[in-house]
């Protein structure tokens, strides 16, 4: 049976990535999208989903804001539509991240990097053909990073090249890209097959218990 959930839809995605329970889909998600050296192993989610806060509010907060091994802030969210000032939220949230970190008296130099994240399923930079973006702060000239600083990405899904055919070979943001936004069409049994590891196995568990909560109402 196919599951019939869209991960892109606010409380699937926030009930994928946002449960405590759920930190490895959360921590293969962060690390598909930072690439960072050492990566990401484990992660504190610090405005946890509550599916039964959800059924008797209908409101809930769509981004997941998380803190992970090495200190950094993330913030990570999904967008169904482009809207003008977009970007300048996504900078605010990070830089509001940033100074949340230090109460007044603090050491500045305990500060740790701040990074918000904005994952869409519409087109953002419609002259770029680009999915990823990642906006840091910079000297032009030297290419000397701030390194413990602020850092924007965005990440297109539907610029992504993806087929059934060759996920399996493709990079993990891909795959993600893939379980995303295809999500729906497929049964369980065949997700599992194209996307194995824990990370992808987590995030369809989800989706099917999500499926079954959607289908008894």
């Amino acid at each position: 049976m196919l599951l019939g959930i869209r991960p892109t839809v606010d409380f699937a995605f926030k009930m994928i990535f946002g449960l405590p329970q759920n930190s490895a889909a959360l921590i293969g998600l962060l690390n598909a999208i930072l690439d960072l050296k050492q990566p990401i192993v484990a992660v504190e989610v610090l405005n946890p989903f509550s599916y039964q806060e959800f059924a008797e509010s209908k409101l809930i907060v769509l981004d997941v804001r998380c803190r992970d091994d090495a200190g950094r802030w993330l913030n990570v969210e999904m967008q169904v539509s482009v809207y003008a000032g977009l970007i300048e939220r996504l900078v605010y949230y990070a830089c509001s991240m940033y100074v949340d970190q230090l109460s007044p008296g603090s050491n500045y130099a305990l500060a740790s990097p701040s990074i918000s994240i904005c994952l869409l399923d519409r087109v953002l930079f419609a002259k770029s053909e680009q999915p990823h973006h990642r906006f840091q702060m910079i000297d032009r000239e030297s290419g000397k990073e701030l390194s413990n600083a602020i850092e924007v990405h965005t990440v297109e899904l539907t610029k992504f090249s993806l087929d059934e055919q060759t996920i399996a070979g493709a990079s993990k943001l891909q795959q993600w890209a893939f379980l995303l936004l295809f999500a729906q069409n497929y049964d369980a049994a065949t997700l599992r097959r194209l996307l194995p590891g824990i990370e992808f196995e987590t995030a369809i568990s989800t989706i099917e218990i999500i499926s079954a909560k959607t289908e008894n109402k």
